[in-house]
């Protein structure tokens, strides 16, 4: 992500509240919307794990606001490490594959990253390769 001027948290855009919005250091306002991901199987981290129509209505929401001119980020954050790819749990949701591969061609980011879990802490870690094409 580009450097960040100013941050505020739970912002309504048009139907949806959004996690994150705020300005770049260039005066160009941004969105982003964090997912926790808790499921895995051999290394690949997925999302969701349940069918989330919030989720879905998110990524729509980031895909209207890229064609709007604001900047969209989609962040992934996978509650665990040992992880070497993050990708969407189709089988479940395939609607939810669909919905961010439009908005990636619309220009929305995907990012994920793998976090240091304590009970008292997520520390977040080292980025991950986001791959719709990998089968969960």
């Amino acid at each position: 992500m580009p450097p960040v001027k100013s941050v505020h948290r739970e912002v309504v855009y048009l139907n949806s509240r959004l996690d994150i919005a705020g300005t770049l250091m260039d005066d160009s306002p941004f969105f982003v919307e964090v997912k926790g991901v808790t499921l895995e199987a051999n290394g690949l981290a997925a999302f969701p794990d349940a069918v989330t129509t919030r989720g879905l209505k998110h990524v729509q929401t980031l895909r209207e606001a890229q064609n709007n001119g604001y900047h969209a980020f989609l962040l992934f954050i996978v509650q665990m490490t040992g992880m070497h790819a993050m990708t969407i749990n189709t089988k479940l949701q395939p609607e939810l594959a669909i919905a961010i591969r439009l908005a990636q061609a619309a220009g929305v980011k995907v990012l994920a990253y793998d976090c240091q879990v304590t009970p008292a802490t997520i520390t977040v870690n080292q980025p991950l390769i986001f791959d719709l094409e990998r089968d969960y």
